[in-house]
């Protein structure tokens, strides 16, 4: 026979259960607010209401012009343009953009945003000289997981910081590789070891491309300096994985 305390009980549990449920999802965050970039600002706001977005580029406080790189501008190819200057762009506001940046004599810059999510409607690109002690991270660099190659997805970036050492033949560089290693399992000597064999991993690239391997020098920095100490979504994961270069001579 049934006992009539054991089903009360019952369906107390069950209505706290499904309280608890629909709680979560009325303030759980929409899923591009787990995105942002360095002028991110709240996720219901959004400077690109037309989804145009404003581009200048200078040098020394000076217009300039560059040849660029857009990843996210097309589903299937990024846009390319020789020598831009000042433009305006017509993009797709809910899609993931990498900017990519290069000109004889400057250094290599980079950057990745979510349209929706910038403070203004503008990115404002500064050319820099090429100086010895210049970094700059290369963003778009991935790898598989806790292995060290190169993520097929990477390698259109790849090509792009090829094209920028093909372009400045006198540059020597550090590749500075990262991982993950936010959940601290491993020794910082096991870290650090696989950062230098992410390093490799893309210097060997380079040089099966046709660069000198006398140009470029393997560093590892482990997990010393993530990009997300306490990464929970799997882009912040990825992020944490990636490549510095460092100019050594010029």
């Amino acid at each position: 026979m049934p006992n009539p305390l054991f089903n009360l009980l019952l369906r107390r549990d069950i209505t706290l259960t499904l309280f608890a449920l629909l709680l979560t999802i009325l303030v759980a965050p929409p899923s591009h607010a787990q995105f942002h970039s360095e002028r991110a600002i709240g996720a219901n706001e959004t400077a690109l209401n037309n989804g145009t977005l404003k581009m200048s580029i200078e040098c020394n406080g000076q217009p300039s012009s560059c040849d660029v790189v857009l990843f996210g501008f097309q589903s299937r190819k990024p846009g390319r343009w020789h020598a831009l200057s000042d433009t305006v762009l017509k993009i797709v506001p809910h899609r993931y953009h990498t900017l990519i940046c290069h000109k004889k004599g400057f250094m290599f810059h980079a950057e990745s945003f979510w349209p929706d999510l910038l403070r203004e409607s503008e990115i404002r690109v500064g050319l820099r000289p090429i100086i010895a002690g210049s970094r700059t991270d290369i963003l778009g660099i991935y790898f598989q997981g806790d292995q060290d190659r190169l993520h097929p997805k990477s390698l259109t970036v790849a090509k792009e910081l090829l094209t920028w050492l093909e372009h400045n033949p006198d540059v020597r560089i550090q590749v500075i590789g990262h991982v993950n290693g936010a959940d601290g399992r491993r020794s910082s000597a096991f870290y650090r070891r696989a950062s230098v064999r992410r390093a490799n991993a893309l210097i060997q690239w380079l040089v099966a491309k046709g660069i000198s391997a006398d140009r470029l020098e393997p560093f590892g920095r482990g997990a010393q300096a993530l990009l997300y100490p306490d990464p929970v979504y799997a882009w912040q994961h990825e992020a944490n994985r990636r490549v510095e270069i460092e100019v050594l001579e010029h």
